[in-house]
């Protein structure tokens, strides 16, 4: 099972540290079941999944460190974490179309996280709204990938 820690979204910062964790959980399953013998028909599918997440990460941290220094603070109370937790404990010997749906529901979530945040980022600033945005839609497409499997 993979470690995680989901922080509660009470500001903008900790909203961010949310997604952070989220791009991180994605890309550590998407590698896991990468490297399943069960999922070998997968696997290439799997590991482009997990380095898109990784890209993911490296692009909040950048807005993060760029664009939100000033907004972290922000209160938020629209958003409920509980809501928006993943499953960590990846389905090792399932097989591809089980594993591949294990992942999808991972892209699902995240979807709705994204498109929820980016409805409360546009009230407190408007260069994270693009790329909650454009995340969500990346997760709907990664979602159809994976259910394709």
């Amino acid at each position: 099972m993979i470690q995680s820690e989901f922080p509660e979204c009470t500001t903008f910062g900790t909203l961010m540290r949310f997604a952070l964790e989220l791009e991180r959980v994605a890309a550590l399953v998407n590698e896991e079941l990468a490297s399943d013998p069960s999922c070998a028909a997968g696997a290439e599918t799997f590991k482009a999944l997990a380095a898109n997440h990784r890209a993911r990460v490296a692009l909040l941290e950048e807005t993060r460190r760029e664009k939100l220094n000033e907004a972290v603070l922000e209160p938020i109370s629209d958003i409920r974490s509980a809501d928006y937790v993943v499953a960590t404990d990846v389905p090792n010997g399932a097989g591809v179309k089980d594993s591949a749906m294990f992942a999808a529901k991972v892209e699902e979530t995240s979807a709705r996280f994204y498109t929820d945040s980016a409805r409360i980022a546009k009230s407190i600033l408007h260069g994270a709204v693009r790329i909650f945005e454009r995340m969500a839609k990346e997760n709907l497409s990664n979602k159809a990938k994976l259910e394709a499997l």
